[in-house]
């Protein structure tokens, strides 16, 4: 197998006809043998309904529903699991993702030697709000999983069988593809591709969903959020401290203060900063502890269709 399109569906039934025609005649254009698999997200709204119909008329098409909506990152990792292709493209199944750029994709990564290459969204058509909240995210995630990201990457890539097989062995419970693959370190490259208008509905990351996300990932990736506290309780510390020495410069120059402020102020400055770092240092056992003992499955499969392995993950 040549390529394997994953694609999460969640909110958009009514692109699933004109992606999977776009998709084949692209593809079929390329000259190559391909998979498309299409991961139902339970969004309730008949896209698994969608699907099984392009799924039971071509053998090409692997279908996977979920139990209960798991989120995007879960339904990729069902999709990469089932991905038997020598290269992966991952892609929104609203068509802001072009399935006609699949050739541009596909040739920079072969001929440039490539294992990934990431799409830049150019002109993204998202609104200014979902944009800065899509930089911040990024900026501050940066800093803290220390991996260098771009705010206009998204789901959008071709990545070897090489990486992919490096994603599927991983434990991690962070599954955010593009993310982790940039992690990886291989050789890759960037390209720049316009942004398409949503074919259907709306976007579903509603702002609770994205700090929900933007807290797991960064929590998922990097232990080093877990050293805020440190550093706070560290600030404590050095704040008491030097109340301390104004407290004593104060009362050898003959300025009283209330009785009992100066001891109290003190002490909570102090054994608070010291219960922070404390705590501090413990989350960091705890998180890696805790990263390690869940054995939940990343999703259950409730029913597929051309596929070979049924097995939840």
């Amino acid at each position: 197998m040549d390529i394997s399109v994953v694609i999460p569906v969640y909110g958009c039934p009514g692109a699933i006809s004109e992606l999977y025609r776009r998709l084949v005649e692209t593809l079929e254009g390329m000259k190559v043998s391909f998979e498309i698999i299409m991961v139902d997200d339970r969004d309730g709204m008949g896209s698994w309904d969608e699907i099984k119909k392009v799924a039971l008329k071509d053998s090409r098409v692997k279908a996977i529903s979920f139990t209960y909506n798991c989120g995007q990152d879960k339904a990729i990792s069902a999709g990469v699991a089932q991905a038997t292709g020598d290269w992966i493209i991952p892609m929104d199944c609203d068509l802001q993702d072009a399935p006609e750029k699949i050739p541009q994709l596909y040739e920079h990564a072969v001929s440039g030697g490539y294992d990934i290459v990431f799409v830049r969204r150019h002109q993204r058509k998202d609104s200014k709000m979902t944009q800065f909240l899509s930089k911040t995210f990024h900026k501050v995630f940066s800093y803290f999983a220390e991996i260098p990201f771009d705010y206009e990457l998204g789901t959008y890539l071709i990545a070897s069988k090489r990486a992919a097989d490096k994603y599927r062995a991983s434990k991690d419970r962070g599954r955010d593809f593009t993310m982790y693959l940039m992690w990886l370190g291989y050789k890759h490259d960037f390209i720049d591709l316009e942004h398409e208008n949503r074919f259907e509905g709306k976007t579903s990351y509603t702002f609770k969903k994205k700090m929900d996300y933007a807290i797991k990932m960064m929590t998922t990736f990097s232990n080093r959020i877990l050293y805020v506290p440190i550093h706070m309780g560290i600030f404590s510390v050095i704040v008491s401290i030097i109340y301390l020495i104004f407290v004593l410069v104060s009362y050898f120059s003959g300025v009283t203060n209330p009785e009992g402020w100066n001891t109290l102020i003190i002490f909570v400055l102090f054994f608070g900063g010291a219960i922070l770092s404390t705590l501090g240092i413990i989350g960091l056992y705890i998180g890696n502890i805790f990263d390690m003992t869940k054995q939940r499955p990343l999703y259950v499969v409730q029913e597929t269709i051309n596929c070979e392995d049924t097995t939840d993950q």
